[in-house]
């Protein structure tokens, strides 16, 4: 539990066992320390610098050998502060870069119509994409939506829905039959309508209709691939198709 805490913070499995090491020794010349940790004698030397730069570990020097130990453990709160200061400073500098690279993304998907997103953060991040290049207003039509889906990432897609009510987006969402706990959840949300296939009906892929491309999503394992269609006559032909089923399911 410890050692999963130290990696959250950022510090690599390498220097997570060393730094634990030390903790248990106290005090320890290299013999030892690798001992302990488990960490090869050819690597431990880095592990130790980076240790004592980010101020979580020091040394003495007796007889001209090095001896190491942890120091104060309220310097990890120092090292998060720095951490989060570093991270502000980036935020801004990739803020303040940020309207030249959504300039560049979208010079250089001019003319390509279709893209294959692989894993759940590849779906995640074109999915969010599309959502937010949508007016407020418009309407996005889901058609399918699976329960496995919800299983799997509801904390998410919950995320998903206070950005997209944020942006006053609309959604239409057809379910599987199996779905209804997660659709009821959706029914209180605005500018969102729900309804269901009929029982027997449940696939584990569903399709996002956006008002000017359509992406579908298949759960294949412990994965999900997206392919994704940018191009507003087939998201026309496909919002068409949508009605049709809305009209045929169930409330």
């Amino acid at each position: 539990m410890q050692d999963q805490i130290l990696e959250r913070l950022g510090l690599s499995k390498g220097e997570v066992k060393v730094y634990s090491a030390l903790m248990r020794l106290g005090e320890a010349t290299i013999t030892p320390l690798t001992n302990e940790s488990s960490v090869t004698k050819s690597k431990i030397y880095d592990i130790l610098e980076k240790l004592i730069k980010k101020g979580l570990v020091g040394y003495n020097i007796k007889k001209g050998v090095k001896h190491f130990f942890m120091n104060d453990p309220r310097k990890i709160i120092e090292f998060l502060n720095k951490k989060e200061e570093e991270i502000e400073i980036s935020k801004k500098e990739i803020e303040s870069i940020l309207p030249s690279l959504l300039e560049q993304r979208k010079f250089s998907s001019l003319g390509r119509i279709a893209e294959i997103y692989e894993g759940f953060n590849g779906m995640k991040t074109i999915r969010e994409e599309l959502m937010l290049s949508c007016k407020k207003g418009e309407t996005m039509l889901v058609l399918g939506a699976p329960k496995i889906a919800n299983d799997k990432w509801e904390g998410w897609l919950l995320e998903f829905h206070k950005k997209r009510v944020k942006k006053n987006i609309g959604m239409k969402i057809i379910y599987n039959s199996d779905a209804r706990e997660y659709g009821k959840v959706r029914t209180e949300m605005k500018f969102t309508e729900v309804k269901y296939f009929q029982e027997g009906i449940n696939s584990p892929n569903w399709i996002d209709i956006f008002p000017e491309a359509v992406m579908i999503s298949i759960i294949s394992g412990e994965t999900v691939i997206s392919f994704v269609i940018k191009n507003k006559e087939i998201s026309n032909s496909f919002r068409t198709y949508f009605e049709i089923m809305w009209k045929i399911a169930k409330k």
